[in-house]
């Protein structure tokens, strides 16, 4: 397979920039709430994830964490074949929850495989933007993570379709879903399923 083949609808096969906000189970640490807006995945099933197989040889990943998170983070990128390089930090400038400090930021851990430089240098370690709902990332990572790395792009875990003319693909149980992961399915596996049987 080439790093750049795509399937019959032109959705690639493999994707040089990986962008994923897992459903982090922090309940075992004494962390609830998340539970109540969507289901959570264990440490292990992440991990599981074949996301290797979905990057192409070289290629960056920006992976979401929160603070009690960041450990599991690095865990995650190493199984899914990511170094971890550094850290980028959203300044939410807003005082959310916390079971010992009172949380106002989380975090992209940029990561990479293969041989795969930045194409923008001068990126600070922060940005700030404003909250929105519960556990929705900011519209502006989009434009920062197309700035630093080269498409294609692909949403793990995606809320919504991302507001950019780059073309990304998008997989997860709230959208209408590009790409399918096995042992990983979403409700749009099971819809699709039913509309081919249908022709």
């Amino acid at each position: 397979m080439t790093e750049n083949s795509t399937t019959k609808q032109g959705v690639p096969t493999r994707w040089r920039t990986i962008l994923a906000d897992p459903p982090w189970d922090h309940q075992q640490r004494g962390a609830k709430g998340a539970e109540r807006h969507y289901r959570l995945m264990s440490l292990e099933r992440i991990k599981g994830m074949p996301v290797a197989d979905l990057a192409e040889e070289n290629s960056h990943l920006w992976l979401w964490v929160t603070n009690s998170s960041l450990r599991d983070g690095y865990d995650v990128a190493e199984a899914w074949g990511f170094t971890p390089r550094s850290i980028l930090t959203w300044v939410k400038f807003r005082l959310g929850l916390g079971a010992y400090l009172r949380n106002s930021t989380e975090h992209l851990l940029f990561c990479t495989r293969g041989k795969a430089p930045v194409s923008f240098k001068s990126q600070p370690t922060w940005f700030n933007a404003p909250v929105v709902e519960h556990s929705r990332k900011p519209d502006e990572q989009y434009a920062l993570i197309e700035r630093l790395s080269d498409g294609p792009y692909l949403e793990l875990f995606a809320r919504r379709r991302p507001p950019s003319n780059r073309g990304w693909s998008i997989w997860g149980n709230e959208v209408e879903s590009d790409v399918k992961i096995p042992g990983y399915p979403v409700p749009s596996d099971a819809r699709n399923a039913l509309a081919e049987r249908g022709r």
